[in-house]
């Protein structure tokens, strides 16, 4: 039996959602979005504060990973949905694309999943739930 999952990508008044068909537990496209968006860093900079590449980030959730596909509604019997919140850091010139970090929710309430709600303030705490969720499963 799949576990499905929705990603919801917000910045500002644009939304961007994403399904997933299999593995949407923390410990599997929690994971797999945590590390797409560790890697789309506008600096190898390891602190929270750090600037993140919007388009890098939907580029390889939906080029690099056959995992996601664009989606135009919520899923019917989807267990986990994840949403990321980013604010606009915008500066001219090569850094159209530059976005803070604002929150990622994972809300496991959402229709059939029995897990609740969580929101997290930065990618550090996202990873520490995964790797809770990885320890008691």
């Amino acid at each position: 039996m799949s576990t499905r999952s929705n990603i919801i990508i917000k910045h500002g008044k644009n939304n961007i959602l994403l399904y997933r068909h299999c593995d949407g537990y923390l410990d599997g496209a929690g994971q797999d979005l945590h590390d797409c968006l560790n890697s789309s860093r506008f600096s190898n900079s390891i602190d929270e504060i750090g600037n993140f590449n919007i388009a890098k980030f939907v580029n390889k959730l939906l080029i690099d990973d056959c995992s996601y596909r664009l989606d135009d509604q919520l899923g019917g019997d989807i267990e986990y949905l994840y949403i990321f919140e980013f604010t606009d850091n915008y500066e001219h010139g090569e850094h159209y694309n530059r976005v803070k970090l604002k929150s990622i929710t994972v809300d496991q309430d959402h229709k059939y999943g029995n897990g609740g709600k969580e929101k997290y303030k930065s990618l550090s705490d996202f990873q520490n739930a995964i790797l809770k969720f990885k320890e008691v499963a």
